[in-house]
């Protein structure tokens, strides 16, 4: 019984140092895998780049060259108003500068970094207003109208026509 007491005694005496040191060796690691890692040092992150006070509503919708000049066409779809611009004119208030043009790639740079390029065409055929009059077409209603009776006699009615003016030749 004596033995029995001083085995659980040195066994409980024991157990913890045994345990702790089971602790650090696992045979399923790498050597070395368990040294002290040096602390991660977290940077803050950058601020948020400034707004641009830019109207992002401004279109180019026509570029030519006239006296070895460069003219662009701008457009605010916010106000509905354009204009015609040179290099180094502004528009909107000044608010939208131009500073330079690429002719290769149809790259108009503005004041404050943003570019413009014109857009691509849809290609369609816009319907042109004529100065013709429209023809009507006869309606059902005029379809189901009787005749009108022609009047008495064989002689047809007589059709007025207004006397030409006689206008000098254009030259």
């Amino acid at each position: 019984m004596k033995r029995v007491l001083i085995f659980l005694w040195v066994s409980f005496v024991f157990f913890p140092l045994n345990f702790v040191q089971s602790q650090k060796i696992n045979p399923f690691e790498r050597p070395g895998s368990r040294q002290a890692k040096s602390p991660v040092i977290i940077s803050p992150a950058p601020p948020p780049p400034a707004p641009k006070a830019m109207n992002p509503n401004i279109e180019l919708r026509g570029i030519f060259k006239y006296r070895n000049e460069w003219h662009f066409s701008l457009f605010d779809r916010g106000t509905n108003k354009g204009a015609w611009l040179k290099i180094g004119e502004s528009f909107d208030e000044g608010k939208v500068e131009i500073q330079g043009y690429n002719p290769e790639s149809d790259e108009l740079k503005l004041k404050g970094g943003l570019s413009l390029t014109l857009k691509n065409s849809t290609k369609g055929v816009l319907p042109v207003p004529s100065g013709l009059p429209v023809k009507k077409l006869p309606s059902a209603s005029n379809k189901l109208s009787p005749p009108r009776p022609v009047s008495s006699g064989n002689r047809p009615r007589a059709i007025t026509i207004p006397p030409r003016v006689n206008l000098p030749p254009r030259k």
